[in-house]
């Protein structure tokens, strides 16, 4: 329901999935989140796909699933920019996992608080991001992310809480050096 659009070849497609595996679920539950945001249907989505990664599915299972969620995106002919946006994330997350090599290519929301209250909405409202030490001050870090363009989904959300939040490709210098000394062993 990324692009809102429930074409028959996608439901056709995603019964035959479900009747197969024996999945059972609710289309009025489905289609109940149409009229959702679609940046935050997006996002929850992302999370299903890292939550199930998290459980250490096969890599051939997941290799399966990628090719399930490309052709679900493509079976109606026509791939929205919703569709486009979210499956480079999707793919670079999947691909990630399947190769079991870190993807070169990773994106960075970086949020940088301008005054106490910035930084009260910061830890309270959001605990996905990690705080580190800049300059003179600190900031806080989103991601990785596998595309700039859904990265900037999320910075666009920061954003909307008046954060000042930047897109980076790579992490600063100092971070860097800190997540490699957290991942050296001791």
């Amino acid at each position: 329901m990324i692009d809102e659009v429930l074409d028959p070849r996608e439901k056709q497609f995603i019964q035959s999935f479900a009747d197969h595996w024996d999945i059972n679920f609710s289309w009025e539950i489905l289609t109940t989140n149409k009229g959702a945001d679609g940046a935050i249907n997006m996002i929850n989505l992302r999370q299903d796909v890292t939550d199930y990664l998290a459980s250490s599915p096969p890599q051939k299972q997941v290799s399966e699933l990628k090719d399930i969620i490309n052709a679900l995106v493509n079976i109606d002919e026509e791939v929205s920019d919703q569709e486009k946006l979210v499956m480079g994330e999707l793919d670079g997350l999947l691909s990630e996992y399947i190769s079991q090599e870190p993807n070169a290519a990773r994106y960075h929301v970086i949020v940088v608080p301008q005054n106490e209250r910035q930084v009260q909405v910061v830890t309270t409202s959001l605990p996905e991001l990690t705080r580190y030490e800049i300059g003179e001050g600190f900031a806080y870090n989103s991601g990785p992310f596998y595309s700039k363009e859904y990265a900037d989904v999320i910075s666009d959300g920061y954003r909307s809480l008046n954060l000042c939040s930047i897109v980076t490709l790579t992490l600063p210098s100092q971070i860097n050096s800190m997540v490699s000394q957290d991942e050296s062993p001791n």
